[in-house]
């Protein structure tokens, strides 16, 4: 076995692993964008309801609805920073999976530039092998046609 084939098993390898990464940078992906989604629910969850306190106390709130709200809009302001917490740390992971993503490609393709190089250069070996022996051959056959006549 050429040396460039048994390199090419290793590189398909290394394909795997990238393939593999490549997936564990889209999935941590998705779990930013549905982080991100959340977040946004939240903050318009929170507005809207902001937004309908005006109507509310026009309306007339004793103080036990004045209060259940103001913890009401507490507990979603927690939720937001919670949840904004939860964002960071689905970039960081994130980030942490393209690195890693881009790490794996980096080697496979590293790796298959040398499969290349040493497929052409065995390539180039065989040719001038095949170019001797054409050679060779001609020399033989000049060398007959001159014996016998």
């Amino acid at each position: 076995m050429k040396r460039a084939q048994r390199l090419n098993h290793f590189r398909s390898d290394l394909e795997n692993t990238e393939k593999e990464q490549r997936a564990k940078f889209t999935a941590a992906q998705a779990r930013v964008d549905d982080a991100l989604a959340r977040l946004t629910e939240l903050k318009r969850y929170r507005d809207e309801y902001l937004q309908g306190f005006g109507r509310r106390a026009a309306g007339g709130m004793d103080a036990i609805a004045l209060r259940d709200y103001h913890a009401f809009v507490a507990r979603l302001g927690e939720a937001i920073q919670q949840q904004q917490q939860i964002v960071l740390r689905t970039e960081h992971e994130r980030e942490f999976e393209r690195q890693r993503w881009n790490e794996a490609a980096t080697r496979c393709k590293a790796v298959g530039s040398v499969v290349e190089r040493w497929q052409a250069e065995d390539d180039l070996g065989l040719s001038r092998a095949e170019q001797r022996e054409t050679d060779e051959w001609a020399r033989l056959a000049t060398s007959r046609a001159q014996i016998e006549g």
